[in-house]
């Protein structure tokens, strides 16, 4: 039987030498963590307000992903996140963290750099080594943070869209008031009641929604849609308080330096 696995870049293994190459990065790197798991308050203490590159390296296969972060703490910390781990089971180095596990990984930190150099030297690492779990052969392909301000705007205008004036909802309002109304001096039938009651105890959706919120991904280029504020500030590991105060434009750059977050309030 062919095995499905040979093409796979998280099983096929690293033709250049595991034991060769693991020395090379050792070599180069700032930090070295051979048991990252265990090492998190480490990693914290170190790389607390540091931008720079960061490997997640294969001790199994000897395959390696490099990354970059404007703040490489938050950034390294999501990926020993359950939840970042299971929404992000789509990119190649989350797929392998949750297949070979955590223990079967080292982390490097092949550089601290000032932000405006970050994806310079990311490139260089990419072009020299060439990374299996890298999609992404451009350092910052999925980023546009040149152009944060006219990303958020594009999003805003895209998921609000057009709206009623406060004016024409009162209007609205006002039309469908008294006799206006379609139901007016008609009353439900116990029948009709008991039907209702049965249609919003069976029902999946939320009776109550709040706004939803669209956050953008600027390190996988992805979207999601979350049903309320308080469950995308959950997701980003964040509160909601904060997710306004960025809304607000009291930070000017991404939200937690790789999120764009458009919120629907209408």
């Amino acid at each position: 039987m062919e095995n499905n696995n040979k093409s796979n870049p998280i099983f096929i293994s690293n033709s250049r030498g595991t034991d060769d190459l693991k020395e090379q990065l050792i070599k180069l790197s700032v930090y070295y963590y051979p048991n990252p798991f265990s090492q998190r308050n480490e990693i914290t203490k170190d790389l607390k307000k540091k931008s720079g590159i960061y490997c997640w390296y294969n001790n199994i296969n000897g395959n390696f992903y490099i990354g970059s972060a404007f703040n490489l703490n938050p950034r390294v910390n999501d990926y020993f996140q359950e939840s970042y781990l299971r929404e992000k089971d789509k990119l190649i180095i989350v797929r392998a963290l949750n297949h070979y596990k955590m223990d079967s990984f080292s982390l490097f930190i092949l550089e601290i750099t000032e932000e405006d150099n970050v994806l310079n030297r990311e490139q260089y690492y990419l072009d020299e080594f060439q990374p299996v779990y890298n999609i992404l052969t451009k350092a910052g392909n999925s980023l546009g943070f040149t152009h944060t301000e006219e990303v958020i705007e594009k999003l805003k205008k895209k998921a609000l869209g057009s709206f009623h004036s406060l004016e024409v909802r009162k209007r609205m309002s006002e039309n469908r008031k008294g006799s206006n109304n379609s139901f007016y001096g008609r009353k439900h039938t116990l029948e009709n009641i008991v039907a209702m009651k049965e249609r919003a105890k069976n029902r999946t959706l939320d009776p109550n929604p709040g706004f939803k919120v669209i956050v953008e991904d600027l390190y996988t280029n992805t979207k999601t849609i979350y049903k309320s504020m308080r469950e995308a500030a959950r997701s980003l590991d964040s509160h909601m308080s904060s997710i306004i105060r960025w809304e607000k434009g009291e930070r000017k750059k991404p939200f937690k330096g790789r999120y764009i977050i458009v919120i629907m309030r209408s």
